[in-house]
């Protein structure tokens, strides 16, 4: 593409594996950073620009800085039990930090496109067999409100400015660059590694899909061309239909690391949508995007990976 791209949420697993594939491509990569983490894959041919979406100042400091021609927004709280506990931070900074970048972007007025990630959780309780990109958004707890509403905002302003913006609504995204230990892959390997007691929520019956970060850097280059070139906006499911309960994937990487994890399985069932299936034929048949990879067989290097990454010294 060799063109100038923003992004927030650059230091993320999807942030920091997107901007180093732009980068690779000969792109002009600018990212957003409220905190450098100690632990991050982020390239430093990528641009750092320190800053708070939460502030509107500095989104616009960050656009005068990076002149973009794309803008991908990522930054967001993104864990659902963090919400539980913080639910005014996590609605203040998925929803206020969102309208701020739409906002800057609608002044801005440059853009060939915007990408807004929202998430399959945006669509609240699953009404149907699989989540189509028009099931209702109807996000209950903290966390899916907030994605729900932002989503909203940015169909807003898509429909009544005539903003390039396409919203992405993915599964749980895996893969190596995830240093987060709240999520699956990288806290089921960090229990082993500390020889901590892991607790499985909810029984472990939450079906969740996964998918590949890799297979979602293909699916945001996709959306940014489609945008470009056929000037068409929306929003798209990104998902390689790959499907695991908590319990069958806690045991999958449990092999892998050939070892027993002590854990505890909570009887109860928590503020979380239980059952979780998508559709990604629109994203499919508009941007001829094929997912590539499985959990199954890309799981072994990922936890060997996690096993080198978080036993270093940071």
């Amino acid at each position: 593409m060799n063109e100038i791209i923003a992004i927030t949420g650059a230091t993320g697993l999807l942030g920091s594996n997107l901007s180093n594939k732009l980068v690779e491509e000969g792109n002009e990569v600018y990212a957003l950073i409220k905190d450098e983490q100690s632990k991050s894959i982020l390239s430093k041919n990528v641009t750092r620009v320190y800053g708070d979406i939460n502030s509107k100042n500095d989104i616009e400091y960050f656009i005068q800085k990076s002149n973009p021609q794309h803008f991908i927004h990522l930054a967001a709280q993104t864990q659902a039990y963090d919400s539980l506990k913080y639910p005014y931070q996590t609605f203040h900074n998925n929803f206020i930090g969102t309208l701020n970048i739409l906002e800057s972007l609608r002044e801005y007025n440059q853009t060939k496109s915007i990408l807004v990630a929202s998430s399959d959780k945006a669509y609240g309780e699953l009404i149907g067999e699989k989540y189509k990109e028009n099931h209702q958004l109807k996000g209950i707890y903290p966390y899916d409100a907030s994605k729900s509403t932002a989503d909203i905002l940015s169909n807003s302003y898509r429909t009544t400015y005539s903003m390039p913006i396409i919203v992405t609504r993915a599964c749980n995204i895996f893969g190596i660059g995830d240093f987060n230990k709240q999520r699956l892959v990288p806290g089921i390997v960090n229990a082993s590694i500390l020889k901590k007691k892991f607790t499985i929520r909810n029984k472990g019956k939450d079906v969740r899909e996964y998918i590949h970060v890799d297979d979602v850097v293909s699916a945001y280059q996709k959306l940014m061309k489609y945008a470009t070139e056929k000037n068409k906006h929306g929003a798209f499911n990104i998902s390689a239909g790959d499907s695991y309960s908590t319990l069958d994937l806690f045991n999958l990487i449990q092999s892998k690391l050939k070892t027993e994890i002590e854990h505890e399985i909570q009887d109860e069932y928590g503020y979380e949508i239980k059952n979780q299936y998508m559709d990604s034929t629109l994203l499919r048949t508009e941007t001829d995007w094929i997912p590539k990879k499985t959990m199954s067989s890309t799981i072994e290097p990922i936890v060997n990976w996690y096993l080198k990454e978080l036993t270093k010294t940071p």
